[in-house]
């Protein structure tokens, strides 16, 4: 599934590659640990057991990459962020230079928790 409509006349203005990725949404209220599903300059398709209410203005971090925008869509576990401004492309070339922890499949739950763990620097 992929974030927006591609083909036949979609909305979207910059073209989204799947970048398997963990990282940060937080509001003012709370920071939900998520994993980056797809990414442009211009948003971001997120995936978490727990994500924030659509319109809700959020900051997305992953790997010192940082940008602010708000929730445009929840469903399924997964959410849509648009952000505010467009992330510069030496952060998407970044993001997308990251090894996939997805390679070998999709994690468990608790794959994903360590993993988040591990790339934040916290020990069990």
């Amino acid at each position: 599934m992929s974030f927006g409509r591609a083909k036949g006349g979609g909305r979207r203005g910059s073209a989204r590659s799947e970048v398997p990725v963990l990282g940060t949404l937080s509001t003012i209220t709370s920071d939900y640990r998520v994993g980056l599903v797809n990414l442009s300059s211009t948003g971001a398709r997120l995936s978490a057991p727990e994500l924030p209410a659509e319109g809700e203005e959020v900051m997305f971090r992953a790997d010192g990459v940082h940008s602010f925008g708000h929730v445009v869509w929840v469903q399924g576990g997964q959410c849509g962020v648009s952000f505010e401004s467009p992330m510069p492309s030496s952060d998407v070339a970044h993001l997308h230079s990251q090894p996939s922890i997805w390679i070998l499949g999709m994690p468990t739950p608790e794959e994903r928790a360590a993993a988040q763990e591990w790339q934040l620097g916290i020990s069990p």
